[in-house]
């Protein structure tokens, strides 16, 4: 059974990202078809970044993997003591979040008018507070449900969490596809708030049947002061994160029309190999990884984390190639339809390439963060981050002061991509130095073979599949060609897999029972 968890949890998890990450293309489908890349649509997505940095840096990602491993310590006590740390960090958070949710409300107008809507003309400024205040009441929802989903998952249960998130994302859908037609892009906003509420109930059942029972404890309680002691370069690492996305939108803003709602459909395509891949295993691999360390089994601990960057490359990797050079078609089969016309494809098209760069970077970074937040270790990759988003918004200013707006579409997306990259192998060189047995390519070999019949295969494929129609899908002669090029597209992502997995070491390992070794320190 033990030998089978590692396996089955990615799996559960891999799955409910897939479907979440499809959730949020169906979501997107029904935006696109109804307002295309509309003034609107770059408003509701200019509105979600103040909403956002609340969320993630007061309780979501910030606090789940700062929490996880001081609970797991807590738990090893007693069960009293974990739940103790759990009702602390609840009864501490939600009056920040309420008391930050309030100021954000108030100074919503100044706050965006010198951030992400700084470039829109006065109507679509005005949109963006709207929808913005309304949106405040999600940091405050998903910031308590985050609190539970780590609480879950440091108990191995991914199903609930994930059940969550998907049903998020059902709310948003019912927003667009129900009250949008009455209240425009406000019953978009509308379904977000009812998404929320939903991913934090959802998840109440389990925590209770798990034995948590809420109270009003003191903010003294053991192994409190280590969670916000790991909390603080996190809150701060999350802050460059989403500061970085904040101002890629101001920068974005100032393109033109559509630029902003391109870049953000062009993200939400990235995101769907990133959120299977990278984030599933990531979610999966840090709880274990988390205890390893504890226990100060570190061989197995190397063990583990090598065959999670490992799988996560070799996935990624083909993902990216076959995500970049079938832009076209994928933006084509997803969105083509309604008032997203072909104007709308093109600059989603150059924004899908620029993502498609970075895939495996970004989704590689999820894992050595998680690595090195597993060890204890919040600083270096804060230090990592802020360097690189500081590298980002630098290139990304520069290359976009002249050009067309798809060029200055695909320049800014290319340097996120790169950046994020960069974080990644920087992250990954300085874990090598504590524990020199970390491998990220176990046989260079096979990527070559990987990558270059990648390439041919695409270069071959030119010369029998037609050309991509303009227009989109509106006949069936059309959808077939669509279907030809996925086709391609299947193929090309299947070679590089098979090549690139090495036997998809993932599964291979998580079928070995582990050995039993001694405790002992990391090298150094």
């Amino acid at each position: 059974m033990f030998r089978s968890r590692t396996l089955i949890n990615t799996f559960t998890v891999a799955l409910g990202y897939l479907l979440s990450r499809l959730l949020g293309v169906i979501r997107d489908i029904f935006i696109t078809a109804q307002f295309g890349t509309s003034s609107v649509v770059d408003a509701y997505r200019a509105a979600f970044a103040v909403p956002d940095l609340i969320y993630l840096v007061v309780a979501g990602g910030a606090l789940g993997t700062a929490l996880i491993p001081i609970y797991q310590q807590q738990k090893q006590q007693s069960r009293d003591a974990g739940w103790q740390l759990i009702n602390a960090v609840l009864n501490f958070t939600l009056p920040i979040l309420v008391i930050i949710s309030i100021a954000a409300w108030i100074w919503a107008e100044p706050l965006l008018l010198l951030t992400t809507a700084r470039g829109f003309d006065r109507d679509t400024q005005l949109l963006s507070v709207g929808l913005m205040r309304l949106l405040l009441l999600q940091p405050i929802l998903l910031g308590l449900g985050g609190i539970l989903k780590a609480t879950l998952e440091a108990h191995d249960n991914f199903r609930i969490p994930t059940l969550g998130s998907n049903l998020y994302n059902v709310g948003i859908i019912i927003g667009v596809s129900l009250l949008a037609p009455i209240w425009g892009i406000y019953g978009v906003a509308y379904g977000v708030i009812i998404g929320a509420a939903i991913f934090f109930i959802v998840q109440l059942p389990s925590i209770w049947h798990l034995g948590w029972r809420w109270h009003a404890a003191g903010h003294t309680t053991a192994g409190i002061t280590e969670v916000w002691r790991l909390l603080l370069p996190r809150i701060f690492g999350q802050s460059v994160w989403q500061i970085n996305l904040a101002v890629m939108i101001s920068i974005t803003s100032t393109f033109g029309i559509g630029a902003v709602a391109a870049t953000g459909f062009g993200m939400q395509i990235m995101l769907l190999p990133h959120g299977l891949i990278g984030l599933s295993i990531g979610t999966v691999i840090f709880p274990l990884l988390a205890r390893l360390a504890v226990e100060q089994h570190f061989g197995q601990f190397a063990q583990h984390a090598n065959t999670a960057l490992q799988s996560v490359l070799a996935v990624t990797l083909p993902a990216s190639v076959a995500l970049f050079v079938g832009a076209e078609s994928i933006v084509g089969v997803l969105y083509q339809r309604g008032s997203f016309d072909s104007t709308s494809a093109l600059l989603t098209v150059h924004a899908v390439r620029g993502y498609a760069l970075g895939i495996a970077g970004f989704s590689l970074a999820e894992i050595a963060v998680r690595i090195w937040y597993s060890l204890q270790n919040t600083r270096l990759p804060v230090i990592v981050g802020a360097v690189t988003v500081a590298i980002n918004l630098t290139l990304g200013w520069l290359l976009t002061q002249e050009g067309t707006l798809v060029e200055k579409i695909f320049r800014i997306t290319m340097v996120f991509s790169i950046t994020n990259t960069l974080e990644a192998l920087l992250l990954i060189v300085l874990l090598k130095r504590t524990m020199p047995n970390i491998i990220l390519f176990a046989k260079p070999v096979n990527w070559l073979l990987s990558i270059g019949g990648m390439v041919v295969i695409w270069l071959g494929s030119q010369f029998v599949i037609p050309i991509l129609p303009v227009q989109g899908a509106t006949t069936a002669a059309d959808w077939l060609v669509y279907a030809a090029h996925i086709g391609v597209l299947t193929v090309i992502f299947g070679w590089g897999v098979a090549w690139g997995s090495n036997g998809f070491a993932l599964i291979r390992a998580a079928r070995q029972r582990p050995q039993v070794e001694q405790q002992g320190e990391p090298s150094s």
